[in-house]
């Protein structure tokens, strides 16, 4: 299973090699969020030089998002919002990525294995999709939160399993003050804007990988475009609300310094290195 990942922007991780099988050309990766078991994964990855590989078929469900540059998969040309959806066992066609292209990759129930010029799986039971984003125009999420609602585009969703990614935005002023969880997974990177929120600021570049009934809120989307993401979750994903929320802590001294009778405390708090300068640094 994949660890609880709360929150980290992309920049804290180290690059790598891609693990992109059987392709011509350099690209290199960050693991975002990998699960150990099965392989499954999601990457961030940089095409270094013009990259290509010929048809053929997933040893997983693959998903490619261009975040920048553009890329080819057979007779159809996509860019900047350009998505792919390859099920586990089903054939693609020839793919070629620009030098430049910044794309998130997805592989879901699979590792990164690839099997060149291989035809459809008998049993494969889904099919090839190919989406310009930009096209599609916003539609109101069918449970609004207080203020404004939110607004999606659907990419991709396994009418079998329920799992499901989309681009979702919370338009300026956009706030929900309830903690809310759900019944499963739920990941998300931010391509856009900014949005604060109990764990820190959600602003491009920053993802989290959050497992089933973790607790999370409340929300503010920042000015002036709001916040895009790209979510994933492998069911559907059901708010589960807590209000009026309370927190009790508190505790018997034991073994505290003989001096003080009171423990020692960090002033310094952990944070992401790259978020930028805090009161205080440099002092």
């Amino acid at each position: 299973m994949r660890p609880h990942v709360e929150l980290i922007h992309e920049d804290d991780y180290v690059w790598h090699t891609a693990e992109l099988p059987f392709g011509e050309g350099r690209a290199r990766q960050r693991n975002l969020s990998v699960d150990e078991e099965d392989g499954s994964s999601s990457l961030r990855i940089d095409f270094v030089t013009d990259w290509g590989r010929e048809g053929g078929v997933h040893h997983s469900d693959a998903e490619y998002f261009v975040l920048d540059g553009a890329a080819e998969i057979g007779d159809r040309r996509i860019g900047k919002g350009g998505y792919i959806h390859a099920p586990k066992g089903v054939a693609m066609p020839w793919m070629k990525f620009a030098a430049g292209t910044r794309i998130l990759h997805y592989r879901e129930f699979g590792d990164a294995g690839f099997d060149p010029g291989a035809g459809r799986a008998e049993d494969a039971p889904e099919e090839l999709t190919i989406l310009d984003t930009a096209a599609i125009e916003w539609e109101k999420a069918p449970t609004p939160g207080p203020i404004t609602p939110l607004y999606l585009k659907m990419l991709h969703r396994n009418p079998a399993t329920g799992f499901y990614s989309r681009l979702v935005w919370a338009p300026p002023g956009w706030t929900d003050h309830r903690l809310a969880h759900h019944p499963c997974y739920e990941e998300a990177y931010t391509i856009s804007g900014r949005m604060t929120y109990n764990f820190g600021d959600l602003d491009i570049g920053t993802y989290f990988f959050r497992p089933a009934r973790v607790k999370h809120g409340h929300f503010m989307s920042g000015e002036p475009d709001g916040c895009i993401w790209l979510i994933r979750s492998d069911g559907t994903l059901t708010n589960w609300y807590t209000t009026g929320e309370w927190i009790k802590w508190g505790g018997h001294a034991e073994n505290y310094d003989e001096e003080t009778e009171a423990p020692i405390v960090s002033t310094y708090p952990v944070r992401s290195s790259s978020r930028g300068r805090w009161s205080g640094d440099g002092m």
